[in-house]
């Protein structure tokens, strides 16, 4: 582990005992696994809901919002969704057809709909130990947590953006800028 103070060390460890102790009141089960449709799979009823929540997806997010499914895998699942009238491709730049998003049709959009009131039941009942002002002090924690984890995120993908803009660059011109 890197250098941390041993303030940080006790919070990771509480925070590694609370996990394990809520994974086995089955409380990080994610409430997209259990979803259910007698026509569609688990994995495109994901895809559905994950679309419903960001509109428009392109190809490679939502193979990762699909927990990282290969592309092969994904090309097909969304090959399933289209001959089922549920979502559609869309081309993003028209000189590189390589560029695929996927966005829902109202069909696709109506059962999309469904299956969040699923997850949203599923999170009301993890929810209802907590009574009002502690459930709501719990999601404004969360809140605070998911910006600072959006604001490293957005700092990584600039340093990620600089460093192949850099790598771009033809050697003789980083050599002559250093001297």
């Amino acid at each position: 582990m890197t250098e941390l103070s041993a303030e940080v060390r006790v919070q990771v460890a509480r925070w590694r005992n609370l996990l394990v102790d809520a994974a086995r009141c089955g409380a990080l089960e994610s409430p997209l696994d259990a979803l259910s449709h007698p026509h569609w799979e688990p994995r495109e009823l994901q895809a559905l809901w994950w679309l419903r929540s960001e509109s428009l997806l392109p190809v490679g997010v939502l193979a990762m919002r699909l927990g990282g499914l290969a592309m092969p895998r994904l090309s097909r699942l969304v090959d399933r969704l289209e001959d089922g009238g549920l979502v559609r491709r869309e081309r993003s730049v028209r000189n590189d057809r390589r560029r695929v998003r996927v966005r829902l049709t109202d069909a696709g959009r109506a059962l999309a709909d469904q299956l969040d009131a699923q997850v949203q039941e599923r999170m009301a009942r993890r929810l209802a130990p907590l009574q009002g002002e502690t459930r709501s002090a719990l999601m404004d924690v969360l809140e605070l947590w998911v910006q600072a984890l959006t604001v490293q995120a957005r700092t990584a993908e600039e340093v990620a953006e600089e460093n192949a803009a850099l790598a771009s660059v033809p050697d003789e011109l980083l050599r002559a800028s250093a001297a």
